[in-house]
């Protein structure tokens, strides 16, 4: 199932007053008899919204003394085994319980089979169980792909909800299911025909807009990806995601002041979310605010928790900040934190190039020149790749003339030259000064079809075609078009 529905469920009133009779009994220490499924969620509630689990083992202890052989409370205590990263514990107590064709030993088997990355063999076990179910094996079908989708294992889910859909090709749950493993494996426009149906049945869908919303904005459709966040918005003003969502594409469209504003309130509607804090920097330092900037990525940092999967991107906006505030060694020091826990790239290189940028943006070009050529040495098939990415963040910094020095290199010892040397090559050696040869290169660079051409000289020559510029650079320097 998902957590989504494990937490709705904690809202409805039913559950509450489960809770209430089970608080009482605690509180007052009077014995109260409840059945095992109660009081397993009583501990769900305590393990997932409370996180904790001094409460929630007290309250699966009291299901296992009540109900010895009950499935849902010894269920719980192997899954609390595998979180905890004990899975012979977890499969030992999953092998003892007595109902072993009960479908929540079915995927406790299942996922851990993927947890000891063992994908294919829970999805070939759940396929084979599906077979022998009685009852509701579209539910079945539905709450395994799950499993996998929890895990990212979006390959594997696909297999079960492409069955569920011959199985049950009009039913909502299908659609969803659909749409949830589009959108992780990236398939938006599939997604977005799902997503429709949905909406069809449910307009007043907050989930359903949301993933429009995801959809759109993934596809850098942004006028309509605000138009689904605030359909959402309309339903619920507040809703946490809709306005995450609103926020990050107003951000994609550079509009950092109306992104701040929407952080601020999901700072105020959640204030222990490292991810608001997170994306308020990026908004804050696009706008030029440093040391606004630079608090709210400390509040990131010191919420986040070890194993966040924001990490990695607090350490570099962190170093990103750093630098801009002139603190150089910091700065360092935290791309170090994020090296140290970034995936394994194997061969690769990060094109970001993140400390050249530190030491250029700090004037410290021979440190930063050094860093390039390191890694034009631990990379060797990909150094001209290096060189060249290496001058653009040069040339980001105005560096004019070590980027001709580098750029020229790399045209002298390249058989194949990247058509963006030249509209690089051009524009530093206008800026030089050196206006034959920026009128040579810009003629390179419209032959070869540089992509960057009308980009690099857009502030000089603002909305002029790409096959123009030679002609308008010429009438700048000479005063007259070129005869030609």
């Amino acid at each position: 199932m998902r957590l989504d529905d494990d937490l709705k469920y904690f809202e409805e009133p039913e559950f509450k007053e489960i809770l209430a009779q089970y608080e009482t009994s605690r509180e007052t220490g009077k014995p109260i008899y409840m059945d095992a499924e109660e009081l397993t969620d009583v501990a769900e509630y305590y393990a997932l919204v409370l996180q904790d689990n001094d409460l929630a083992n007290e309250a699966i202890e009291l299901a296992l003394q009540l109900h010895p052989n009950a499935v849902d409370p010894q269920i719980f205590k192997a899954r609390q085994f595998m979180l905890n990263d004990e899975p012979e514990r977890a499969l030992s107590l999953c092998d003892a319980i007595e109902d072993q064709s009960h479908r929540e030993v079915l995927f406790l088997r299942a996922e851990l089979l993927i947890r000891d990355k063992q994908s294919d063999e829970a999805m070939g076990f759940l396929l084979k169980a599906s077979y022998h179910v009685e009852e509701d094996v579209d539910f079945f079908l539905y709450d395994s792909a799950y499993i996998f989708i929890d895990y990212q294992e979006y390959e594997c889910a696909l297999v079960l909800a492409n069955k569920l859909e011959q199985m049950s090709p009009e039913w909502y749950k299908t659609w969803q299911l659909q749409a949830d493993i589009s959108l992780g494996m990236g398939n938006n426009n599939l997604a977005k025909r799902y997503i429709k149906r949905m909406l069809d049945v449910d307009p007043f869908s907050i989930e359903s807009w949301n993933w429009n919303a995801e959809a759109h904005s993934n596809l850098g459709e942004y006028t309509q990806a605000i138009d689904a966040t605030d359909y959402a918005l309309a339903v619920e003003p507040d809703n946490e995601r809709a306005l995450q969502l609103k926020a990050w594409v107003l951000l994609q469209q550079g509009n950092c002041s109306e992104a701040h504003e929407l952080y601020q309130r999901l700072e105020n509607l959640n204030p222990l979310c490292e991810n608001h804090w997170l994306y308020d920097s990026f908004a804050l330092f696009d706008m030029g605010q440093t040391e606004q900037a630079f608090t709210a990525i400390k509040q990131a940092d010191e919420l986040a928790e070890p194993d966040s999967e924001d990490k990695l991107a607090i350490y570099e906006q962190m170093a990103q900040v750093l630098s801009r505030k002139g603190m150089v060694e910091e700065a360092l020091q935290y791309l170090g934190k994020a090296e140290s826990i970034a995936p394994e790239k194997g061969t690769a290189w990060d094109e970001r190039l993140l400390r050249v940028r530190v030491f250029a943006e700090n004037e410290r070009l021979y440190d930063a020149l050094h860093v390039i050529h390191v890694l034009m040495d631990k990379y060797p098939d990909r150094s001209a790749e290096i060189y060249f990415q290496g001058a653009t963040i040069l040339f980001d910094y105005s560096y004019f003339d070590a980027v001709v020095a580098m750029l020229t290199e790399l045209e002298d010892l390249t058989d194949t030259v990247n058509p963006d040397v030249y509209a690089f090559l051009a524009y530093s050696q206008a800026m030089l000064r050196n206006h034959e040869q920026a009128l040579i290169n810009i003629r390179k660079a419209v032959d070869a079809g540089a992509p960057s051409l009308a980009d690099v000289f857009s502030d000089m020559f603002p909305n002029v075609k790409v096959e123009e510029l030679y002609d308008y650079y010429y009438y700048q320097v000479y005063g007259s078009w070129p005869n030609n």
